[in-house]
């Protein structure tokens, strides 16, 4: 149970206020009544949630590591007798080695089954070698191990384990040291001299975790306010490095520099300000928790790992620094995109905002921790299969395809036509009635969703053929060097509408958590007249695939994925039955046209009018042709000045589902086709609508073919496609 706020928050005057950081506080008012009251609903409500373990279930973490502590020094034993067997015994019988935790366990902010960071150092004679040979297998040998498996090739390489159900990660450092006492400590810069990078990127979780505790003015607000916070971003579906979030040594630091600016107030007061300051901030301007030491000539060699955007040109693109503060100073969120950044902020700003309602208004601190439906924020996903033939194999791939999913997302965002690329960190087991064309039988599959938001005012056709192609690619590249690998281990990424999830999923998760919160994004162009072009950043568009998005198709939508939408000119919808503008004009241009006649209702009938009498004699005897020629095409209610626009426009490639269905094809009311005729060509459509033809289609293949656009300066519903 978290404790009582009023045991270190009353009013104390005896003591002067710790002044720590890079600036001044904010503020040093110390609590009032109501501080300590939110303060004390907020402990209640985050025991409600069953995270804080019991006095036995701490003593059997303690007992756990006391276990691997022990192991850790036989280990290092067992090493040297191996290679000092010619030298006296009494030369190497000291050598020691000690396990060290960092991470949650060690700032005290671990929930009930989370797992333990941990690093095993050894003195100078132990190499990495040692520690994935000997040590593995002693781990192997012992009866409570289960779930054992070693990442060498990852950044900070890494062993993982299950010990009497107590999951651990345990990295590894040798100090330049000839042995390792059991009062060791690693506080000490000089002992990163002369050391290789991997050792001092692991020793690093250690150190900052030691540096954080020593930065916060008051530890029990620090570790409430903490955990609050991870349990907000668990259940918003952003906690999580790998994938471009924000991982525990970020977010500590976070609100650590939140207790830093305000170093006399309560968990309560601490959360509101953690969500006023950084939902504001001015990113990529970076979060220190001190000064950083650019000068270090006892050292010298160590400075070019120092985050420093300065004189490194890498560090520049950064795009929210949260720098460590152990030296050498980094950053601990070079993973960050931008969509990722995007997400991030946007909910910072919705957690700011509940955070007023429970503070000046009384709503509940449940609103705040509320999960939300990761599958109500999107229409549109990529799902990612990774599969393996057994449970052991597939622990160690999808670890490995975890760490490079961040790679999909980025390709994804360098695509002009998504606006964001959201991964869910949240991993989920398909349901048992998903087939999968994997070559073999009773797979071990693992999903993950990327949610993808389109940007309608620049995309028709979208192919992610080459995005997919290049993470495909990635993947073979890197899963070469693994230790473990082999050709079993596959990944499957196919295209999923939201009405199709439940094929993937149980619907118990698909409904899981409330509703997420559209928030509006409005940017602004100014137009050729200079009036603002407002377009909403976060509408999305609907899309179709060329194969079916059901499981056991997931082959035939590699190795690329197509998706088509409504084109650049449907963009903007009028409230006239959803009608949209159809044409080649520039996005500014269409969505200027279009806002100007969105609430000019008569305007539109006008023009729709006008269009009918021009070419109601010819709706049934248009020919199929490849391209109309530009003096056959009907001059528009605007004059000629379209003509050259309804010539350029008149034809597009695109690309449609087989088992299209029309009424699937848009997202709103709209105003359905009079009908649909077949032309006097065996391999074509035309659309009719009002009783004209406004479209026709010629097929070129089995699932390609070219659309003939016949009024290019009218209105009708948002560009459908129709198969035969």
């Amino acid at each position: 149970m978290v404790g009582d706020p009023r045991a270190s928050s009353l009013h104390d005057d005896s003591d002067d206020t710790p002044h720590l950081g890079v600036s001044q506080p904010i503020s040093i008012v110390r609590p009032d009544e109501k501080d300590l009251r939110l303060t004390s609903e907020l402990i209640s409500c985050l025991n409600s949630y069953d995270l804080i373990e019991t006095h036995q279930e701490l003593e059997t973490r303690i007992e756990v590591l006391r276990k691997v502590n022990k192991i850790v020094k036989d280990w290092v034993q067992k090493v040297s007798e191996q290679k000092f067997a010619h030298l006296p015994k009494e030369q190497y019988a000291d050598v020691g080695g000690k396990l060290f935790t960092f991470g949650s366990y060690r700032l005290g902010v671990h929930t009930r089954g989370a797992d333990i960071d941990s690093l095993a150092v050894a003195p100078r004679h132990v190499e990495k070698s040692d520690f994935f040979g000997l040590f593995y297998d002693m781990l192997k040998a012992d009866p409570n191990v289960t779930d054992l498996h070693s990442v060498e090739d990852a950044f900070v390489p890494v062993i993982k384990l299950m010990y009497s159900n107590i999951e651990l990660d345990i990295l590894f450092a040798r100090l330049a040291l000839k042995g390792i006492s059991d009062d060791q400590e690693l506080t000490d810069d000089m002992l990163l001299k002369n050391l290789d990078v991997t050792s001092i990127r692991s020793l690093n979780g250690c150190r900052v975790a030691d540096q954080i505790l020593r930065l916060v003015p008051r530890q029990k607000e620090f570790s409430l306010t903490l955990r609050a916070i991870k349990l907000w971003a668990k259940n918003h579906g952003i906690y999580s490095n790998k994938l471009g979030f924000l991982g525990g040594v970020s977010w500590a630091i976070l609100v650590a520099r939140t207790c830093q600016l305000y170093p006399n107030a309560t968990a309560s007061r601490l959360v509101l300000k953690f969500f006023f300051i950084f939902s504001s901030w001015t990113w990529p301007h970076p979060v220190l928790l001190k000064n950083m030491e650019t000068e270090r000539p006892d050292i010298s060699n160590l400075l070019d790992m120092v985050w420093d955007p300065r004189t490194k040109p890498g560090d520049r693109y950064h795009l929210m620094p949260i720098l460590t503060p152990a030296f050498p100073e980094q950053n601990s969120t070079f993973n960050v995109t931008n969509s990722t950044r995007t997400i991030l902020v946007n909910e910072l700003k919705e957690g700011l905002e509940i955070c007023k309602e429970i503070s000046d208004h009384g709503a509940s601190w449940t609103r705040l921790f509320e999960e939300v439906n990761f599958f109500s924020r999107y229409k549109h996903f990529i799902s990612l299969l990774c599969a393996a033939p057994t449970e052991e194999e597939h622990l160690i791939y999808s670890g490995f395809v975890e760490s490079k999913i961040r790679h999909l997302v980025g390709s994804f965002e360098r695509n002009q036509c998504i606006n964001i690329a959201h991964i869910n960190p949240r991993q989920y087991k398909p349901i048992p009635t998903a087939q999968f064309d994997l070559g073999y039988e009773s797979p071990v599959c693992t999903l993950w969703f990327l949610g993808l938001e389109f940007d309608k005012a620049s995309v028709k056709n979208l192919d992610l053929t080459t995005e997919i192609a290049n993470f495909q690619k990635t993947l073979a590249n890197h899963s070469a060097t693994m230790k473990n690998y082999t050709e079993n281990m596959k990944v499957e990424l196919t295209y999923v509408r939201r009405t199709e999830l439940y094929h993937w999923l149980p619907k118990a998760e698909l409904r899981r958590g409330r509703t997420a919160v559209r928030r509006s994004q409005v940017t602004s162009s100014t137009s050729t007249n200079g009036t603002p072009a407002r377009t909403a950043a976060n509408g999305v568009a609907r899309t179709r695939t060329l194969s079916n998005a059901s499981p056991s198709a997931s082959q035939e939508n590699l190795p690329g994925t197509s998706a088509e939408v409504p084109s650049t000119s449907a963009a903007s919808s009028s409230t006239s039955g959803g009608l949209s503008r159809v044409d080649s004009m520039s996005h500014e241009a269409a969505l200027e046209t279009a806002m100007a006649i969105e609430n000019t209702d008569a305007a539109l009938i006008e023009a729709l009018s006008q269009a009918d009498a021009d070419e109601e004699a010819k709706s049934s005897t248009v020919p199929l042709a490849a391209e109309p020629d530009s003096s056959e095409v009907p001059s528009s209610p605007d004059g000629a000045a379209h003509q050259s626009a309804r010539k350029h426009a008149a034809s597009e490639w695109v690309e449609t589902s087989q088992d299209e269905n029309l009424d699937d094809l848009t997202d709103g009311p709209t105003t359905k086709p009079d009908r649909l005729c077949r032309s006097g060509h065996s391999h074509g459509w035309q659309l009719m609508e009002n009783g004209r033809l406004n479209f026709e289609f010629k097929f070129s293949s089995e699932n390609l073919f070219r659309a003939t656009l016949i009024h290019a300066d009218t209105y009708c519903v948002p560009f459908v496609i129709i198969h035969a």
